[in-house]
């Protein structure tokens, strides 16, 4: 069944199909008390037998892929579902046990229960239970997780499409042979997966600049954080993985920023880019993987002040889908113009001369500059681009 609609597909079925059947069981329970005994038998024998046909086809795959499969034996959800596995398979095979004594006499006498009557409303009491439990082990594994792991995992997924971004931007700067470009990069990955705690972190291209597209956790730690919240197995069991990659780019991005010649980049920057490519998920699994099978939630959009609210005289150049817009700018001598970043990735605004530079500016900064002198004054963004226009890149003309 899992096969056909997936883990959470199987489980909504079979949560709709538990309640029926719970409820048939329960009006075969009526039935016995109306002394309908014919009736009775054959609802609860079916019932009872649907039962089976769903452990068989839901309920074991579902434990075995969670638990074994998915090395996820501690967690919570883990235990509950052993917990709930073990006692629903022991009522399984009671009520079957009461199926047989009630409609043959193939049960030896000496292994026949004294009431049959009180067995089976035992029976159903633990079997309404284990229902009521089933229903809980499923809000907490398909509801409540994405509420308590939407905030790390929207973290731990943006920084997986900069780790992707990133080595992109590594791969154009090698093909275009900028070192200085290649070297630049590099530090950025580096510092992205690492964070502010590794052994890497800081200004590994000796530029004079510490650039750090990230938030400073560093993917690593977001990794660890993530295999926290959630307990699908999926994604632990992909961790490691995961944590193999990174590792590698790390290895081989530290080499970048020290190369002497654009020419030994070739290899290991396409090395690296494979390597981003499988950690965020763009093949099988990884970091977007984990994400979408945790179910992450997606934030709701920040409410920004208008770009143009830049005062009297005022210009403003939107940062949104890594472009300056406009991406040529011409205005009078003495107009200030304010740069807002109007998307999640990281951005700088930085002059190809130094002239001006905006820093680091998340989401919703901003950063003003009047312009007295004419000129033409070029600039990109550290983090998307490059200088001479390459990439997130702008000019303002100034007249």
């Amino acid at each position: 069944m899992q096969a056909l609609f997936g883990a959470r597909g199987a489980a909504d079925i079979n949560l709709v199909l538990q309640i029926l059947l719970l409820a048939g069981l329960l009006a075969g329970f009526y039935l016995a008390r109306q002394k309908r005994f014919t009736q009775h038998g054959n609802v609860q024998t079916a019932m009872v037998l649907l039962n089976l046909v769903l452990i068989v086809a839901m309920m074991a795959p579902s434990l075995y892929g969670y638990v074994i499969a998915g090395q996820s034996s501690t967690g919570r959800v883990a235990r509950l579902m052993i917990g709930h596995g073990v006692l629903g398979l022991i009522v399984q095979l009671v009520a079957l046990y009461l199926v047989v004594r009630m409609r043959t006499n193939l049960i030896p006498e000496r292994w026949r229960v004294s009431n049959i009557k009180r067995a089976m409303r035992l029976t159903l009491a633990v079997w309404t239970v284990l229902v009521l439990l089933g229903v809980g082990i499923y809000g907490e594994r398909y509801l409540n997780q994405r509420t308590i792991a939407s905030a790390p995992l929207l973290e731990f997924r943006q920084l997986g499409a900069d780790l992707y971004v990133h080595a992109v931007e590594l791969q154009d700067a090698s093909a275009r042979g900028s070192l200085p470009a290649v070297k630049r990069h590099a530090e950025h990955l580096i510092n992205l997966i690492e964070g502010k705690s590794g052994l890497h972190y800081g200004d590994n291209d000796i530029d004079g600049y510490m650039e750090d597209p990230g938030d400073g956790v560093g993917l690593l730690a977001r990794l660890d954080t993530v295999t926290t919240v959630t307990d699908e197995a999926e994604v632990t069991a992909r961790a490691g993985e995961v944590r193999a990659q990174l590792e590698q780019v790390i290895d081989l991005s530290v080499d970048l920023a020290g190369a002497q010649a654009v020419t030994d980049t070739t290899a290991p920057v396409a090395a690296v880019f494979n390597l981003a490519r499988q950690a965020n998920g763009l093949g099988v699994f990884g970091i977007d993987f984990a994400a979408r099978t945790a179910g992450v939630i997606e934030a709701p959009a920040l409410a920004m002040a208008s770009p143009s609210a830049t005062g009297p005289g005022g210009v403003a150049i939107v940062e949104d889908e890594f472009l300056f817009l406009p991406e040529v700018l011409t205005i009078p001598a003495g107009t200030t113009v304010t740069w807002v970043n109007d998307e999640q990735p990281k951005h700088t605004a930085t002059s190809d001369d130094r002239l001006f530079d905006t820093g680091d500016q998340l989401l919703g900064d901003s950063y003003s500059h009047t312009f007295d002198a004419p000129g033409i004054y070029p600039y990109y963004c550290r983090y998307h681009g490059d200088i001479d226009g390459v990439g997130m890149a702008g000019t303002i003309v100034v007249e």
